[in-house]
C-alpha cells in the first residue's frame, strides 16, 4: 500500500509541476504600472552578506545538522545575526529591485539545514492592485516553479532562469522551485501598507506618551525584557527595528539547563521559569506588542530562554512582528486571556523552538501567520496551572514544519481543551517520521492525559506534501483512563502523502475517541470511504460524509 502511494504521490506531485511551467509567459497585470508599493528593509549594521561574515553558505547551514551534537545544533552564535542577505536570489517587484533576506532552517528529511529566503512587501489593499513578482536564481539554476498555498491560484513561468508570477491580493506566497525542492524555498509577504507615525500618534493619544514606547529603525540589543503588571502599554518596533538578545549563559549539555538563576525570574512568571523569556509580559493588562520590527535570539544557546511570553496577561494584541531562530518555543500565551495575533512570523531551525503556542488560554484568535521552525509550529496545549483552553482559533495560517507538528492539539492535556478551531490554513511541507504514532500535520495528539478534548475542527485545509502522516488523533498515553477526545471534526481537507490518516484509541474501553471525516481529497482523489483506507484504532467512533 505504501508503495502504490508513492508512486501516485510522486505522479501528483510531478504533474502539477508540469501544468504550472507549461501556461503562457505571466502577462504584464492591467494598470500595474500605477501601483505603488514599499518593501521592508532592515538596517545594513544589521544584515550583511555571507561573503561579509567571512562565511560559505555550507558554513553557515551546516549548523543546523543533526550530525553536529544536539547543544552545538542548537547553540547560538554570535558572528552573524538570524537574518542575512540570500545568497540564492534576488527580486524585482514591477522591474524595482527589493531585499531578499534569509534565514537558516532545518530539514528533517534528511537532517540538515539550509537557507529559507523571504522578502516583504506593503501595500493599499483599500484599492485594486496587480503586480508582476521576478525572481532570479543568483546562485541557484531555476527550471520550474509553483507557489504556494495552492487555493491561492497563482501561476509561475520560468524562464531564462527567471520566474515571474501575478499577484493582486495580500497574502503569504511561498514559491518552491526544481521540482518543489524544499531547500530552496521564498516566501512573499504582502501586506498592508501602514501609516507608522500616525498610528503611533493615534496610540499616544489614546494612552499617554509615557505608555507608547518606540523603538525606530536600528539595532539594539537586551539581555532580557521584563514588564510585570503594566496597564496600557504599547511596544512599537517599527519597519527596521531589529532587537537582539544577548547570550549571557553556556547551555553545553542537559544539566547547564537547570545551572543558571536569574534570582527575581521565578517570581515573575508561572512557568515557574528560572530565566526570564527573552521579552517576558507578566500580569498585564491592556498590551499592545506591534510594528514590523524583528526580533532574533540566534545568538542565545538551547533553552537558554524562552521567547515572547505573555502570562496571566488580559486584553493582548500582537502583530507584524518576526520572530527568528528562538531557543525554545517562540511565542507562548499562557493563562491569558482575549489574545489576538496577526501577521506574525516566525522562523527558527533548533529543536523546541515551537512557533505558536497557545497554553491555558481564553478567547485567542491567530490570524495571518507564517511560520517555519524545526518543531511543532501552530499549537494549543494545556499544561498545569488553573486555566483550561478555550475558544481558540486559526485562520489563514501557513506552516512549514522541519520536524513534528504543524496545527493541532499537541502533548500536554493537563486541564480541559474546547472549542479550537483551524481553518483557511495551509502546510507546505512537514517531513518529519521519527515517530508516525506521534506527529503530523493535522493532529490530537494527547500525550498527558488529566484533562479532555472536546470540540476541534479543521475545515479548508490543504497540505502540499507530508512525508508521512497527514491526519492523527491518538491518545498516546497508554495509561489514560476515562479519557475523552469527542467532537473532533475534519472539513474539507487535501494532502498529499506517503502515509494515510490514522485514528486510534487504546486497550482501555474507559477512553473515547470520536471523529467526523466530511470531504477528504487524497493525492488529488476525493476518498468516499475513508472508514475503507484509514487506519481506525481500538474504540474509536469515526462517522463520515
Amino acid at each position: 500500500m505504501q508503495a502504490f502511494i508513492k508512486f501516485w504521490f510522486t505522479i501528483f506531485t510531478t504533474v502539477s509541476i508540469f501544468l504550472s511551467n507549461t501556461l503562457s509567459a505571466v502577462p504584464v497585470p492591467p494598470g500595474s504600472e500605477n501601483f505603488n508599493f514599499t518593501y521592508l528593509q532592515y538596517p545594513d549594521e544589521a544584515i550583511v552578506t555571507l561573503e561579509e561574515a567571512g562565511l560559505t553558505e555550507q558554513e553557515l547551514v551546516s549548523r543546523a545538522s543533526a550530525e553536529l551534537p544536539e547543544y552545538v545544533q542548537s547553540g547560538g552564535y554570535e558572528d552573524i545575526n538570524g537574518i542575512t542577505i540570500s545568497p540564492y536570489y534576488t527580486a524585482k517587484i514591477n522591474n524595482t529591485e527589493i531585499p531578499v533576506y534569509s534565514s537558516v532552517v532545518f530539514i528533517r528529511v534528511d537532517d540538515t539545514g539550509t537557507l529559507h529566503s523571504f522578502s516583504e512587501i506593503y501595500v493599499d489593499s483599500d484599492t485594486d492592485f496587480s503586480f508582476n513578482i521576478e525572481i532570479t536564481g543568483a546562485d541557484i539554476t531555476l527550471k520550474n516553479a509553483i507557489v504556494l498555498p495552492e487555493s491561492k491560484g497563482i501561476k509561475a513561468n520560468c524562464e531564462d532562469n527567471t520566474v515571474t508570477a501575478s499577484i493582486n491580493k495580500t497574502g503569504v506566497y511561498t514559491f518552491l522551485f526544481n521540482g518543489a525542492n524544499q531547500y530552496y524555498g521564498y516566501t512573499l509577504m504582502v501586506r498592508e501598507k501602514v501609516d507608522e507615525n500616525k498610528e503611533i500618534a493615534e496610540y499616544i493619544e489614546k494612552y499617554g506618551e509615557d505608555n507608547v514606547w518606540v523603538l525606530d529603525k536600528g539595532v539594539y540589543e537586551y539581555d532580557y525584557v521584563n514588564l510585570v503588571a503594566h496597564k496600557n502599554l504599547v511596544i512599537y518596533l517599527k519597519e527596521g527595528a531589529y532587537v537582539i538578545a544577548n547570550h549571557l549563559f553556556d547551555i553545553d549539555c542537559a544539566e547547564d539547563e537547570n545551572k543558571y538563576l536569574e534570582p527575581t525570574a521565578p517570581g515573575d512568571n508561572a512557568f515557574g521559569l528560572t530565566r526570564y523569556p527573552f521579552i517576558n509580559f507578566y500580569n498585564c493588562n491592556n498590551i499592545t506588542l506591534a510594528g514590523r520590527g524583528v526580533i532574533d535570539m540566534t545568538r542565545l544557546d538551547r533553552r537558554e530562554r524562552r521567547g515572547v511570553v505573555f502570562t496571566k496577561c488580559n486584553n493582548v494584541n500582537v502583530r507584524d512582528v518576526k520572530i527568528i531562530n528562538s531557543p525554545e518555543w517562540s511565542f507562548i500565551s499562557y493563562c491569558s486571556t482575549d489574545v489576538t495575533i496577526n501577521d506574525v512570523d516566525i522562523i527558527g531551525n533548533r529543536g523546541n523552538c515551537d512557533g505558536f503556542a497557545i497554553c491555558n488560554s481564553h478567547n485567542v484568535t491567530v490570524n495571518n501567520c507564517f511560520a517555519r521552525v524545526a518543531d511543532d509550529t501552530f499549537e494549543v496545549k494545556a499544561l498545569g496551572g488553573t486555566m483550561d483552553s478555550k475558544n481558540v482559533t486559526f485562520t489563514n495560517c501557513i506552516a512549514w514544519g522541519g520536524y513534528a507538528r504543524c496545527f493541532g492539539i499537541t502533548g500536554e492535556v493537563n486541564k480541559k481543551i474546547s472549542d479550537v478551531t483551524f481553518r483557511d490554513c495551509a502546510v507546505i511541507y512537514r517531513d518529519g517520521i521519527w515517530n508516525n504514532d506521534r506527529i503530523g500535520s493535522l493532529v490530537v495528539v494527547a500525550e498527558q492525559t488529566e484533562g479532555s478534548i472536546d470540540g476541534v475542527l479543521f475545515e479548508n485545509i490543504e497540505i502540499f506534501r507530508d512525508e508521512g502522516r497527514p491526519i492523527l488523533v491518538k491518545i498516546y498515553d497508554e495509561e489514560a483512563e476515562n479519557f475523552e477526545i469527542k467532537n473532533v471534526v475534519f472539513k474539507n481537507i487535501s494532502f498529499t502523502s506517503y502515509m494515510m490518516p490514522k485514528i486510534a484509541g487504546t486497550e482501555s474501553e474507559s477512553n473515547t475517541v470520536q471523529v467526523e471525516l466530511d470531504g477528504i481529497t487524497v493525492n488529488g482523489e476525493p476518498v468516499k470511504s475513508p472508514k475503507s483506507k484509514f487506519i481506525i484504532g481500538k474504540y474509536c467512533d469515526v462517522t463520515t460524509k
